[in-house]
C-alpha cells in the first residue's frame, strides 16, 4: 500500500467521522471567531483553528501555529487530532519528520476506536515505520478497522488473505473483504475483486462478473484502472467479450492521465496499448508500441533481473504474434479448488450485464498479461 499523503489524510479526518462541521455552529465561522473558542480550551476549536492554519483556509498558511493547535486538541484525546498529528510527524509538515512519534500519535487515536487510525497502525507494523515490523500484528489492527466498515483497511486485509501473508491464506474470505471496499466504491477493491473472478481465485471464474467490475472502476480517474479494462478487453479468454475499439479508447486514457498528472510512461501501460490496437486489428501500430514497451522495460531499474527476464519474454512473444498480424489472447487460468459463488454480489444487476453460468470456452494464448 502506498503511504497517504498529508492531503488525503487531512480528507479522511473531514468525512470519516459523522460530525457537525464547526462551521455550522453559530459564532464558529472565522479564523479569529475559532481562534476566540480554541483559546478557551475547546478541543474542536483548536482541531479546526489548526488545520485552517496548516491550509491557509480563510487566511494566511502557518504551519508552525496550525500544528500547535491541534496539538493542543490531541492531548485532550480529541481522535481526529491525534490522528492528524501522526500524519504531521509521519511527513514533516509543521514538526521534524519523526515515524516513531508518528505511531505514537497514530496508536492514541486506534486505541480509542477510530479507524483511519487503526488502519495507519497497521500500515506502520507492515512496512516497519517508525515501529518494528510484524505482519501479525498489522493484521490484527486491519481487522479493527475493517469491522469498522474501513474500505482501505478491508482491502488491505483482503490482500492479506489473498496471498497469506501475515495471516492463513483464504481467497474466498478476500473475496467477501473486496466486495465491502468495492460496495463503498474504492477502486483498488473494484480491481482485486475483478481479479479474482478473472483467475477463478476465492471466486467462480466468471469473466463477465470481471468485465463488470473492471468497468465500475474505471469510470474514476484511476489510469490503472482504465488500463486493466483495456487489457481485459483486448485479451479475454472469452472472445464474446472483446472489444478492440473501446479496447484502445481506455488504453489511451490511462496513458493520457499519466501524461496529465505529470506521470513517467509505463511499460505495462504501453504493452496494454500494443495488445488494444492488435486486437482492433492496428498492427503496425501495435509493434510500434510494444516495441517502446521493451526499451522501457529494459530501462526499469525498480524490478529484478528475474522479473525483467520474465517480462521481456512474455512481450517479445506477443511482439512476434503481432508481427504476424495476430491479437493475443490469454489463456483461461487452470483453477486449483471449487469456489462459492458471492451471492452479495450484483455486479451484473448494477451494470446491466447479462450474467451467464456456464463456463467459458478455452482459448488459445499463453503468459499472465497486464491485468492486476
Amino acid at each position: 500500500m502506498i503511504r497517504a499523503t498529508l492531503a488525503f489524510l487531512l480528507f479522511l479526518t473531514a468525512t470519516i467521522l459523522p460530525e457537525i462541521a464547526l462551521s455550522q455552529l453559530p459564532g464558529r465561522g472565522s479564523v479569529d471567531e475559532l481562534e476566540s473558542w480554541a483559546k478557551k480550551g475547546d478541543a474542536d476549536a483548536q482541531f479546526e483553528l489548526g488545520l485552517r492554519l496548516l491550509t491557509g483556509e480563510g487566511g494566511k498558511k502557518d504551519e508552525k501555529s496550525g500544528t500547535q493547535w491541534i496539538e493542543k486538541a490531541a492531548q485532550q484525546k480529541h481522535l481526529r487530532a491525534q490522528f492528524v498529528m501522526g500524519s504531521l510527524h509521519e511527513d514533516g509538515v509543521g514538526v521534524q519528520k519523526n515515524e516513531a512519534k508518528a505511531v505514537e500519535w497514530y496508536q492514541k487515536a486506534a486505541h480509542n476506536g477510530f479507524a483511519p487510525a487503526q488502519f495507519a497502525v497497521a500500515m506502520a507494523y507492515d512496512l516497519g515505520r517508525g515501529i518494528k515490523q510484524d505482519p501479525v500484528k498489522a493484521t490484527e489492527w486491519l481487522e479493527k478497522a475493517a469491522e469498522q466498515n474501513h474500505p482501505q483497511a478491508q482491502t488491505a486485509l483482503a490482500s492479506k488473505y489473498e496471498r497469506g501473508v501475515g495471516a492463513a491464506k483464504n481467497p474466498s474470505k478476500a473475496a467477501l473483504l473486496y466486495l465491502k471496499a468495492a460496495k463503498q466504491d474504492f477502486v483498488q477493491a473494484m480491481s482485486r475483486l475483478a481479479n479474482l473472478y478473472y483467475t477463478g481465485n476465492g471466486v467462480p471464474l466468471d469473466y463477465r462478473r470481471a468485465g463488470a467490475w473492471y468497468q465500475r472502476a474505471a469510470k474514476s480517474e484511476d489510469p490503472w484502472a482504465s488500463n486493466n479494462l483495456a487489457w481485459f478487453l483486448a485479451t479475454c479468454p472469452d472472445e464474446s467479450l472483446q472489444n478492440g475499439e473501446q479496447a484502445v479508447l481506455f488504453a489511451s486514457r490511462a496513458l493520457r492521465m499519466m501524461d496529465e498528472a505529470g506521470e513517467e510512461q509505463r511499460y505495462e501501460m504501453l504493452d496494454t496499448k500494443a495488445a488494444c490496437l492488435a486486437r482492433n486489428g492496428e498492427f503496425l501500430e501495435a509493434i510500434l508500441w510494444q516495441k517502446r514497451s521493451l526499451s522501457l522495460l529494459a530501462e526499469d531499474q525498480e524490478i529484478t533481473d528475474e522479473e525483467r527476464k520474465q517480462l521481456k519474454t512474455e512481450f517479445e512473444t506477443r511482439l512476434k504474434l503481432y508481427q504476424q498480424e495476430s491479437p493475443y489472447n490469454e489463456s483461461e487460468p487452470k483453477i486449483e479448488s471449487e469456489a462459492a459463488p458471492l451471492p452479495q454480489d450484483t455486479i451484473l444487476q448494477d451494470e446491466g450485464v447479462p450474467g451467464s453460468d456456464v463456463r467459458p470456452k478455452k482459448k488459445k494464448g499463453s503468459g499472465k498479461g497486464t491485468v492486476v
